[in-house]
């Protein structure tokens, strides 16, 4: 389809763009950030720009890789299928021309059968060589063509008619390729011309599995989880940067797409002989879409989805997660294996999946753990990369339970196995006030999961993203977990999970104790962490067994716990479960469990709210015993009995494949 191109940006339009980049920076780096561009914007092109900081902070990568490339780049070609007005055509050829080294990079253009008023006016194109197809054969066959004439070392792009090229984006998408053996594809940020994105790399639309759609459509390009160098499950062809080797291993697109999926299928060809495709944001460029494609597909478009689904359905939905004699084969990856209520709960989901006869493992970078019994094989790794290496080779169900345990999961996925996703907290919250590691958080949550939640607040927030969760929540061992008959339970002792974690606000706890005065009852705190016992004057009892926990917890006249944030917050349930009095803040994870005035008191998150909600439990025996009973009926609905029953199924649920409504003849 032609279309007149752009007209260049007026002086209004850059300093609207000014504008607009400056908003950006405020709402995701702040007003210090902002500050410190514009006064030191000027000398950015500089060589003193560097030595100031903008080679660390405006694209250290951005600078490793134009000095790679300097040194180590190769030759490239471009090719360049066309169809109708060469108007898009003379633009994107001159943008690569404007963009690129013409030492290293030549450019072929193919066109695919148009008028020969337009193959006239081509004939006249500079900068690139033409190719003239004598009839309309597709875009497929239109690369393929342009491919068997490049030069037999050089890498290739292909590159659609209507993609405008922006600076560095040919040596960013080099430098990708070239930083792992495994990468053999690379795609770009596509722009619309408004600057949003088009484009960040593709995945299977989840609503309607017979389309593809692309990561981050319509998001702002400085959307930050967009800028995150990730490995994709493909590519569009409208810019795609194949690496010699792969090109070599893959060969050309397949022809019988006579429009569209052809990226696709060449991808998931790369990944099937160990060619990885990865997204690169530094490397931009605009994609005028709407002005060469229609909106609605036409016949050839649904004769290659019909074609590709035919050859990919199985690939898809057909995945065997099954021992020979059908029982779920289930690997838990874990980051480290040390104390803590998720890896608790991760273990314990390990362990009962393994009494109900699945084969269940854990793969971790952590030891095997001395602190739980668990009686599932434990793989140890070093690396991430062994870790991906040894996960690859099975057919599994493999769930990923942290942010960064969520991109090898994912790898090893990619062509075996179903990867799930077992939330157990909105990570973010653990790098309070840091962009950066926010951004990688939130990419972690990728579309190909499926996921499961610990908690309402927890699915609320993945739901705001798009993304479904089954709630998972912890269950308790109510064997040993209850009240206990031959201890007596004190009327002058405060209990308190003892740990200096920032989300668990033990100065409040502490401080809200303190105000109780001189009359104050024993505080009393248990963990990992005995130093706090000295730190504050109280007894510390250092890990403790779950029988002993249990005996604390009924010895106990109130048990406290004012984090500011948790993803589940298990110990007040566990109290709850021996009949005990809770006092606890909200910390959004604890909200499906824990009601006010009714199994607890749920004080505001100061010192006087907090040690005015203690100072009346102290005061009415009643009203703890009536918190306590509500709080046992709590707990007996979180038998593990019944969550393994939960994860059993939904886990059972993941093996069937998201079927789509495409037809496959």
């Amino acid at each position: 389809m032609s279309a007149r191109p752009p007209h260049p940006p007026s002086p209004q339009g850059k300093v609207a763009d000014l504008w607009r980049r400056g908003r950006l920076t405020l709402k995701y780096h702040g007003p210090k950030e902002l500050a410190f561009r514009i006064v030191t914007a000027p000398l950015r092109p500089t060589p003193l720009g560097e030595r100031l900081g903008y080679g660390r902070r405006y694209g250290a990568e951005e600078t490793r890789a134009r000095r790679w490339y300097r040194d180590e780049g190769r030759p490239v070609t471009v090719v360049i299928p066309t169809y109708g007005d060469p108007a898009l055509v003379e633009q994107a050829v001159a943008s690569v021309r404007r963009t690129t080294d013409s030492r290293r990079v030549g450019v072929i253009v193919v066109d695919d059968g148009s008028s020969p008023e337009h193959r006239a006016r081509l004939r006249r194109l500079r900068g690139a060589r033409v190719e003239l197809l004598p009839t309309n054969e597709g875009f497929a066959a239109a690369v393929n063509h342009g491919v068997a004439r490049v030069p037999p070392a050089d890498d290739v792009v292909v590159l659609n008619s209507d993609v405008i090229a922006q600076r560095g984006w040919l040596e960013r998408l080099q430098f990708t390729a070239y930083r792992d053996d495994r990468v053999g594809i690379v795609g770009p940020k596509l722009l619309y011309p408004d600057r949003r994105i088009q484009s960040a790399g593709s995945y299977r639309n989840i609503g309607a599995p017979e389309w593809f759609d692309h990561r981050y459509r319509f998001k702002d390009a400085a959307h930050p989880e967009a800028n995150i160098v990730m490995p994709v499950l493909g590519t569009t062809g409208a810019c795609m940067y194949i690496k010699r080797a792969a090109l070599d291993a893959l060969g050309v697109f397949d022809e019988a797409y006579g429009m569209a999926y052809e990226d696709m299928d060449y991808c998931l060809r790369g990944w099937l002989e160990g060619w990885s495709t990865y997204y690169q944001p530094r490397a931009a460029l605009l994609h005028l879409e709407s002005q060469t494609r229609p909106t609605e597909p036409g016949e050839r478009e649904l004769a290659a989805q019909r074609y590709f689904w035919q050859r990919w359905r199985g690939f898809f939905d057909e995945r065997p997660v099954r021992t020979a004699d059908g029982r779920l084969r289930i690997v838990y990856v874990t980051e480290d294996t040390g104390v803590g209520g998720g890896h608790r709960d991760i273990f314990e989901h390990l362990n009962r999946l393994a009494s109900r006869g699945h084969d269940a493992r854990l793969f971790s970078l952590g030891s095997e753990p001395g602190w739980f019994p668990l009686d599932v094989p434990t793989h140890t790794f070093d690396h991430y990369g062994d870790l991906v290496e040894a996960l690859a080779d099975m057919d599994a169900i493999k769930v990923a339970t942290w942010w960064n345990t969520s991109s090898p999961v994912w790898i090893s996925s990619v062509t075996r196995g179903i990867p799930v996703f077992f939330v157990q907290d909105i990570e973010t919250s653990y790098y309070p006030g840091d962009m950066a590691m926010t951004a990688h958080v939130m990419a972690s949550y990728r579309q190909e999961f499926r996921y499961m939640t610990i908690s309402g607040w927890n699915r609320d927030r993945l739901r705001e993203i798009g993304l479904d969760a089954v709630l998972m929540p912890p269950g308790i061992n109510l064997e040993t977990f209850r009240p206990l008959s031959d201890v007596a339970r004190r009327d002058d002792m405060l209990l308190a999970l003892g740990r200096t974690h920032p989300l668990k606000n033990l100065p409040l706890t502490i401080d809200s104790w303190q105000a109780l005065g001189d009359g104050r009852p024993e505080l009393v705190m248990f963990g990992i962490e005995p130093e706090l016992g000295s730190r504050y004057g109280v007894r510390y009892v250092e890990r403790p067994s779950d029988a002993g926990v249990n005996e604390l917890f009924n010895q106990a006249t109130v048990f406290v716990q004012t984090s500011t944030h948790e993803g589940f917050c298990l110990p007040p349930l566990e109290a709850m479960a021996t009949g005990g009095a809770v006092v606890c803040t909200d910390a959004h994870g604890n909200r499906d469990f824990c009601f006010d005035g009714v199994n607890c008191v749920m004080p505001e998150q100061t010192v006087e709210s907090v040690s005015g909600a203690i100072a009346r439990l102290l005061a009415d025996a009643s009203l703890r015993e009536r918190l306590g009973r509500a709080g046992m009926q709590t707990a007996a609905d979180y038998a593990w009995e019944r969550r393994i029953d939960e994860l059993e199924a939904f886990l059972e649920r993941v093996t069937a494949p998201r079927r789509s409504s495409a037809p496959t003849g």
